[in-house]
């Protein structure tokens, strides 16, 4: 079944989307490169809705149908982000090394995409500003369930729900740390560096299955 997005969280279905669904997808995601390249060139603050309406050629009014407030804008940018990372998760082999899945599944996606230095700039803008900082920080909260379950599989974790998540706000976490130092720095071999100590530390805490 394939992975998608549908409203703020990411679902396995059964099903395709619509043909009304995936135009709608594929207009949010026009949008938000829009705003990206516009805030990259003006600022997060100088970057109106209207300047990224002109940039896509539509009204504010379809924008606002799509995004209620200009700061939702670039939640698509980092559901897309986590899209790979989440395909990568859920087709790992259950006997798969949990760390190195892991470090895969977190720092794939960048090169992948073949715009290393405008994602960087464009990441260090959200971390920065006050008002976009929270989306990404929802960003990753997005990925805790997907992160369970994944760990769900290898590992005897907790029947407790509040507990049983703890191991995947860890990985979160570490994450946003690695991210963090790759912008400041742009060093992508130190993100997957950083990713691997964050995991191997987090996975050491973790009891596997009674055989």
């Amino acid at each position: 079944m394939p992975l998608v997005w549908r409203g703020s969280e990411v679902r396995l279905v059964s099903s395709p989307a619509t043909h009304a669904e995936r135009r709608a997808d594929d207009l949010r995601m026009h949008i938000a490169l829009a705003a990206r390249d516009t805030f990259l060139a003006d600022g997060s603050t100088s970057a109106t809705v209207e300047r990224i309406c002109e940039a896509v050629g539509i009204a504010p009014r379809t924008f606002h149908r799509y995004f209620p407030v200009k700061e939702d804008v670039v939640m698509p940018l980092f559901r897309e982000f986590g899209r790979l990372s989440i395909q990568i998760l859920s087709d790992a082999a259950p006997d798969s090394d949990a760390v190195e899945v892991l470090v895969a599944a977190f720092s794939t996606e960048v090169p992948r995409r073949g715009r290393m230095e405008i994602d960087r700039r464009f990441m260090a803008m959200m971390i920065s500003d006050p008002q976009y900082r929270l989306r990404w920080l929802d960003w990753g909260q997005d990925l805790v369930g997907a992160i369970t379950e994944f760990l769900a599989v290898r590992f005897d974790l907790s029947d407790d729900p509040f507990t049983r998540e703890l191991p995947a706000q860890l990985v979160v976490q570490a994450c946003r740390h690695a991210y963090v130092h790759w912008v400041q720095h742009g060093d992508f071999a130190a993100l997957q560096s950083a990713l691997r100590c964050g995991m191997q530390m987090i996975v050491g805490t973790l009891a596997y299955p009674a055989v």
